[in-house]
């Protein structure tokens, strides 16, 4: 477990349920774990301009204005403390909310499923206003390239973000399983990493060399990256005991 990846109640709101009850729920959520946990609300905002008409469009987040809770916005430093509200978020602020070590609750009030939908799939965050959306991925990740995205988050070092020398052993790495017939879904080996552990940057950062490869794009310093050329026979070991030890 690393400091960043830590266990605190997340929720965000069901995709299509109007905006106003979104945010009534939202913010119903946090006050809630508020209690819960004895700790303070903040609100984590795209712009200070986003803020204007909440006094008619979403009252639940004025009223907590009007209290005087702490107001953050993406330009600040920090994403709020506490129980953090994230209003809208995109996926990156939505992250970077989640791996802030002063966040002890998080609820995404969506606003575009795209944004918010991976998030909560991988770290099980609790859905508001409806039933659980189909959020699996198209393709979920063969147990070999799980292994092979867990292995990798290690040699990374999930703590830390990736130097241009781990970015080529992720281009490494999935380029011996692309070479090895197995599929690249950049979107499901995203969600997988940011959901074990990975930092947000480096799950981007494999996000973005998976799109590469599957476009045929080179990598540089692949060569030399710390990755054994026998890699592959580890990862393929391992999921085969994982697959053993379910049928157990």
């Amino acid at each position: 477990m690393f400091d960043h990846d830590r266990d605190f109640p997340r929720a965000y709101t069901v995709p299509g349920i109007p905006h106003k009850a979104a945010s009534t729920l939202g913010v119903k959520w946090a006050l809630e774990q508020a209690e819960a946990l004895g700790s303070a609300v903040s609100l984590y905002a795209p712009g200070k301009q986003n803020l204007q008409h909440v006094a008619q469009d979403h009252p639940a987040a004025h009223a907590l204005i009007q209290r005087g809770v702490r107001v953050t916005t993406w330009r600040d430093f920090g994403p709020g403390s506490g129980v953090v509200v994230a209003l809208w978020p995109d996926e990156k602020h939505l992250l970077e909310a989640d791996e802030s070590g002063s966040t002890r609750a998080l609820v995404a009030v969506t606003w575009s499923p795209r944004q918010t939908l991976e998030w909560a799939q991988a770290k099980g965050a609790e859905p508001l206003g409806g039933p659980r959306p189909d959020i699996s991925p198209t393709r979920p990740l063969d147990p070999v390239v799980a292994e092979a995205v867990d292995g990798l988050g290690i040699l990374v070092g999930q703590h830390k973000t990736a130097d241009q020398r781990y970015r080529a052993a992720m281009a490494k790495g999935l380029t011996i399983l692309c070479d090895a017939g197995y599929a690249l879904d950049p979107s499901a080996l995203h969600t997988h990493a940011i959901g074990h552990g990975w930092r947000a940057s480096n799950a981007e950062k494999l996000r973005e060399v998976a799109t590469r490869i599957n476009e045929g794009r080179v990598i540089q310093g692949m060569k030399s990256a710390p990755l054994s050329d026998d890699v592959l026979a580890h990862w393929r070991e391992r999921a085969a005991r994982g697959s053993s030890a379910d049928e157990e």
